[in-house]
């Protein structure tokens, strides 16, 4: 009976070992969203909601500026609200919205339907929530993020289950862009 109880008590320490090992591996990768290695297979616009990170309500009141014919910057507009976005919809003419984008200095390539001020950020076009919580949560030295075009799956341009891949940049205030995050499809 000795001999039993000492085999089973060796098999459970180990089990649990194992258990902990696994589960702190899976809990560190989880936590790395921006690795790219990992965007490849992880990111994805349906998943785009998810964040470990924890945001304050009052850190989630954004501004968009759309035109009034635009219907996909709806769209988008009803993504980050259920995602638990506090949004001051503002609807502007076209002019009035480039106004907003020079102010940032987003460089044309960059442009999309609409535009949104966040946390003292430019964020343009249909950006995954992920990517905007990501956005204020590091607080980067930059201007803003942009979804440039309208590309098919993205939140707000959701065509059935057709997805192009697509690029989230980052821009700085001198005009420089860089990849702030990607997703293939």
């Amino acid at each position: 009976m000795k001999k039993f109880f000492s085999n089973w008590m060796q098999s459970l320490i180990a089990g649990v070992a194992v258990a902990g090992v696994l589960g702190t591996a899976y809990w560190f990768f989880v936590s790395l969203p921006e690795n790219p290695t990992l965007s490849t297979t992880t990111n994805t616009v349906a998943n785009s909601a998810s964040t470990t990170t924890y945001l304050a309500p009052q850190e989630l009141n954004i501004a968009v500026y759309r035109t009034p014919t635009c219907g996909c910057c709806k769209g988008w507009v009803e993504h980050i609200k259920q995602n638990g976005f506090q949004v001051t919809d503002i609807v502007k003419p076209e002019s009035e919205i480039q106004t907003i984008r020079q102010k940032y200095n987003l460089p044309s390539d960059l442009t999309s339907c609409h535009t949104s001020e966040i946390a003292g950020y430019l964020v343009e076009g249909h950006i995954p929530v992920a990517d905007v919580k990501r956005l204020i949560a590091q607080k980067p030295d930059i201007a803003g993020i942009s979804v440039p075009g309208m590309p098919i799956g993205t939140p707000g341009m959701e065509i059935g289950d057709r997805k192009q891949s697509f690029d989230v940049f980052a821009f700085e205030k001198d005009g420089q862009t860089r990849v702030f995050n990607f997703y293939k499809f």
